[in-house]
């Protein structure tokens, strides 16, 4: 991650605690289990209004600070360098000070920490990523390493799973693998500066355009309508993890504590 990357990372804890700002629009009560600001809503657990298929994996081990989250309102739309930048995120809250438009999840997984397939699948790429801008640092990237995992048929949907960052593969194009497969390592490869790790998904299958399109795998937990699933380029987004699977979303912690 760049240098402001870092430093918007850090707010994260803070903001998942309740430091949340609603888009000033007219919400239900929230559920029970919810505190008044919403520590537990934005805490990677599925709400009673978020529809579940649990069909996912966890797919590296521990807990890792998590950097930036599935952006509702505009993934695939990135401007890390905006000062009033923001994400809606899966609970329905606006975050202040993440990376807007993220089309995944961001953790900040040790070099060479091993990184699992979240389900059964084939290998449809796995190595060198073309080259691209990375908005983060404005140049060109030729080095990002991933793996992309095609599952096509989960619960009655296809998806693609995208593993990205990472220092090296353990698979190959081709490969058929299984749920806790590992799949490489993390490292600090493409758009980051920093070791970290970066999960994507696709959906291949009930999306708007009829093309694989980004969506949260932790779908939508929200009062209104998810504003993703209601755009033209947009799908709707599912609970994909199991039961006690989902990575957690926490903060970084300060130095000293």
């Amino acid at each position: 991650m760049s240098v402001a990357a870092r430093r918007l990372g850090g707010l994260v804890l803070l903001l998942l605690c309740g430091a949340c700002k609603d888009k000033g629009e007219s919400r239900a009560p929230l559920p029970a289990r919810d505190e008044p600001l919403g520590i537990r809503r934005c805490s990677a657990e599925p709400g009673p209004n978020n529809p579940r298929l649990p069909v996912f994996e966890r797919p590296f081990k521990g807990t890792w600070p998590v950097f930036n989250l599935f952006d509702h309102v505009t993934p695939g739309v990135f401007m890390p360098n905006d000062p009033s930048i923001t994400e809606l995120s899966y609970c329905g809250f606006e975050m202040l000070g993440l990376l807007e438009g993220s089309e995944g999840y961001g953790w900040g997984l040790p070099m060479g920490t091993p990184v699992m397939s979240v389900a059964d699948g084939e290998v449809i790429h796995a190595g060198t990523d073309d080259k691209f801008f990375c908005p983060l640092n404005k140049r060109q990237v030729a080095d990002q390493i991933s793996v992309q995992v095609r599952h096509d048929d989960l619960g009655g949907v296809g998806f693609i799973t995208i593993y990205r960052h990472l220092s090296q593969v353990a698979v190959k194009q081709g490969d058929q693998v299984v749920t806790g497969q590992r799949l490489g390592l993390s490292g600090d490869s493409g758009c980051v500066s920093e070791a970290a790790f970066y999960l994507g998904v696709l959906r291949l299958t009930g999306t708007r355009t009829g093309k694989p399109t980004s969506v949260d795998p932790y779908g939508w937990d929200g009062a209104k309508a998810d504003p993703w699933s209601l755009d033209e380029r947009g799908a709707p987004s599912l609970y994909l993890w199991k039961d006690g699977e989902a990575p957690p979303l926490v903060g970084r912690v300060k130095k000293g504590r």
